[in-house]
């Protein structure tokens, strides 16, 4: 019921488990109003496959409808993409931009060819986006609002790190407190928001508002205007549309400085241009249901027809990983040395050495 408050774009990705029989937890989330994690479905499998990644998905499917209205975003692991045209067919399917500089940086070794996919991804016109490098990278047609890249499942998964090495069932009711702890949280945060949209949002329109500051308006019909900024680029709004030339606006339903401008003009409240999705009262009825903590075993009846066998492996040999392994084109940081003050020989002291110390003996 949650996510039928947030906008239609779903991040999908799987993590590997570190118990003893290993597996694969998939994970599917939004993100809310205030641009926070949202998890909607969990499952652990054996692996990564075709086989796992369509089930999983149809399983999604019975609660998030196969929509034209609906994005998709993951890695670009050829398994999720053969089981999206599967069980998804009609909705769009966006790479993780970080996964697709990677490699490309991998690839071409060239991290000037990375910056300009950086350059096209941020492009919200499609001339701009043709300008930066024409076919290196597939336009994406529909909607994907702020969501460029699978962030979202990645800081889901390092919120589930303690858990990873866990038997499923104490998995699962780790995810279960996890979720309760979450939506009491956010509940309570949300209800106490006095603005017409979320704080997050807030912060990103009075960012458009300073961008156009100065900006020079001029009326076309009763709702649409046109903007001219103080470089001489004009561009032309629609407020009864919530259009505007530059893409921002329809491409984030956030208004863009432009659209501002043309609703104070008018004296048109700023609560009017945005989308549903991200006012305040839909950042409440997202979290409006109410997920409790496990019940005690026992307390609920289990049907005969669900057993849980044991999967057919065994756990590797040697000390058990611990950390992320690193992406395709991903570069670790490089560690910073350790800074040891120079420490004299002669007496003793730090700060200096041997050769200009002064301190008698």
């Amino acid at each position: 019921m949650g996510f039928r408050r947030l906008r239609p774009v779903l991040i999908i990705d799987g993590t590997h488990l570190s118990d003893k029989y290993k597996g694969v937890l998939l994970t599917a989330s939004g993100q809310d109003a205030n641009f926070q994690v949202f998890p909607l479905a969990f499952a652990v499998v054996d692996g990564e496959s075709q086989n796992t990644w369509t089930w999983f998905l149809a399983k999604v499917e019975r609660i998030i409808a196969d929509s034209t209205a609906l994005s998709i975003i993951s890695d670009r692991y050829s398994s999720i993409l053969k089981a999206m045209r599967e069980v998804f067919p009609k909705s769009r399917h966006g790479a993780c931009i970080v996964h697709l500089m990677r490699n490309v940086v991998s690839r071409y070794k060239n991290k000037g060819l990375a910056k300009m996919v950086c350059e096209a991804v941020f492009s919200y016109r499609r001339k701009d986006f043709d300008l930066c490098f024409g076919k290196i990278r597939t336009y994406f047609p529909d909607n994907r609002y702020n969501l460029l890249t699978s962030n979202i499942a990645e800081q889901l998964n390092n919120a589930l790190t303690k858990s990873r090495s866990s038997p499923i069932i104490e998995l699962f009711m780790f995810i279960q407190r996890m979720l309760t702890r979450w939506f009491s949280a956010r509940r309570t945060k949300s209800a106490k928001c006095r603005g017409f949209v979320t704080p997050e949002v807030e912060k990103v329109m009075q960012t458009h508002i300073r961008l156009t500051k100065g900006s020079k308006i001029a009326n076309i019909t009763d709702w649409s205007y046109q903007v001219r900024g103080l470089f001489g680029h004009a561009n032309t709004v629609s407020l009864e549309t919530k259009v505007c030339t530059c893409q921002v606006f329809q491409k984030l339903k956030i208004p863009c400085g432009h659209a501002l401008l043309a609703a104070d003009y008018i004296g048109l409240p700023y609560a009017q241009p945005f989308g549903d999705c991200y006012k305040t009262q839909s950042w409440i009825d997202t979290y409006a249901g109410v997920i409790y903590p496990e019940a005690p075993l026992g307390d609920l009846p289990v049907p005969d027809s669900i057993t849980m066998l044991p999967p057919q492996t065994r756990r590797p040999s040697g000390r058990p990983k611990d950390k992320r392994v690193a992406s395709t084109g991903e570069i670790p940081p490089p560690k910073k040395k350790k800074l040891i003050p120079n420490k004299c020989g002669r007496c003793g002291r730090t700060g200096h050495n041997r050769t200009n110390c002064i301190v008698p003996i």
